[in-house]
């Protein structure tokens, strides 16, 4: 999945990525945050804006799989 680098990314957006990682890469729901947080966030909260990652924290906590 492309990263969009232009505007906020939506919860959406991340719960999408979300099931795209746990069946493609086998790992839990914590394991999908890590590299997610990596991939996009290279373990900068606010590399991509406080909106983006509010909308991260968001999908994470309300994603169910």
């Amino acid at each position: 999945m492309r990263i969009n680098n232009s505007g906020n990314l939506s919860v959406e957006y991340f719960h999408a990525y979300f099931r795209l990682v746990i069946n493609t890469q086998r790992i839990d729901k914590n394991g999908a945050k890590n590299l997610i947080f990596k991939r996009f966030f290279h373990d900068d909260p606010m590399l991509r804006g406080k909106t983006t990652y509010t909308n991260f924290e968001k999908a994470y906590n309300t994603f169910t799989y």
